[in-house]
């Protein structure tokens, strides 16, 4: 639902599809044998437990619940904001589950 908020706004980019297209697209990436749906299953208390002692504001609290999921699956996490450095510095188990895309 995030995806389908986010590239479906004009904000993000003038040329910003519409519902239909934008559900077409996100369908294209969803139904290859790679995807896997994560269950949103963590508790606040395991949140706390793998990254509360980093997260200073809530702002950061839906990233470093999307870093601990992806860890929690032994995924990664993909993204382009670089503010995440703060929840997994350098040398840390949280940066080997997380790549930053630079523009």
């Amino acid at each position: 639902m995030g995806f389908l908020r986010i590239v479906t706004t004009r904000s993000f980019s003038p040329h910003a599809p519409a519902w239909a297209e934008a559900v077409q697209i996100l369908r294209k990436h969803t139904e290859g044998p790679k995807y896997c749906f994560w269950q949103d299953s963590l508790t606040s208390a395991e949140l706390d437990r793998r990254l509360g002692r980093r997260i200073k504001s809530p702002s950061q609290i839906t990233n470093a619940y999307l870093l601990a999921l992806a860890m929690h699956h032994k995924g990664t996490l993909v993204t382009f904001d670089y503010r995440m450095e703060t929840l997994a510095p350098e040398g840390s188990a949280e940066r080997e589950a997380l790549v930053i895309l630079r523009s």
